[in-house]
């Protein structure tokens, strides 16, 4: 049997093998590097205090971003898990209405499976959403104005809270960068997160959108609870607390599959 490696060094081959292979059981890292579950324990402790790893439920992974990623990778990411959750959506909302839809992919998604709904209004701050649906020819679109986010083509903070707060709309969609197990709602700036608390604010039946690679993901800013939302829109049937939470807020469950 090898010698254990020296803990810096240790240390320093637990981030990198984490950020390469994902979430690792505590038990592999302990065989991995030939020492005992609780110094493995200890060293991700640690890890996870200096920034440099996540644990949840006996697993060590990469430390969240304190940034989102491109928008590009995350078109990628899960994309079938998305379009189920936009293909439902679809069926949600009904023609003739008012609708708010906020940033990311999904919102993204979400829009272009109404293209072909008649007599719809559509506000919105991402850019993405309006060039999805520039030829939807039974689609009205209105852009919040102010200063892009170039990297994702949206826009958001101040501008974004002023455009949604002058409006009235019938139903909101809106996706998080992460939320938790039990329903704890996360994004990675404060500006995302202005921008939609006043989304939400202007629509009479706001909408979440989570697709299951964003559950248990962690993020920088808290915003609210799933359950402030009429309805929740999910791609894998959610755990035991937070169905509970969800059903003692009286919100909508609905998993696409």
């Amino acid at each position: 049997m090898s010698d254990p490696v020296p803990l810096d060094r240790r240390r320093d081959r637990i981030v990198a093998l984490v950020k390469s292979c994902g979430f690792m059981a505590v038990e592999e890292l302990a065989r991995r590097f030939n020492v005992s579950v609780q110094t493995i324990r200890t060293d991700l402790r640690d890890l996870q205090e200096q920034g440099r790893i996540f644990r949840r439920h006996g697993l060590a992974g990469p430390a969240p971003d304190p940034d989102n990623s491109a928008y590009e990778k995350r078109e990628v990411w899960n994309r079938s898990g998305k379009r189920a959750l936009a293909t439902k959506i679809a069926d949600i909302i009904p023609e003739g209405c008012t609708i708010a839809i906020g940033t990311g992919t999904t919102a993204e998604l979400a829009a272009q499976s109404l293209s072909s709904h008649r007599n719809l209004t559509v506000l919105t701050n991402n850019i993405h959403v309006v060039l999805t649906l520039q030829n939807a020819p039974n689609v009205t679109l209105r852009l919040a104005g102010g200063t892009i986010r170039t990297r994702d083509l949206d826009i958001i903070g101040a501008d974004s809270a002023e455009f949604f707060g002058s409006y009235r709309a019938d139903f909101g969609i809106v996706s998080v960068g992460g939320m938790s197990e039990t329903g704890d709602l996360m994004d990675f700036n404060m500006d995302e997160v202005r921008a939609r608390r006043a989304l939400v604010a202007c629509c009479d039946h706001p909408i979440l959108l989570v697709d299951e690679k964003k559950v248990g993901r962690k993020a920088l800013c808290r915003d609210g609870h799933a359950s402030d939302f009429k309805t929740v829109l999910l791609n894998t049937a959610p755990g035991d607390i937070l169905q509970q939470q969800l059903v003692r807020g009286r919100s909508q469950v609905i998993v696409a599959n």
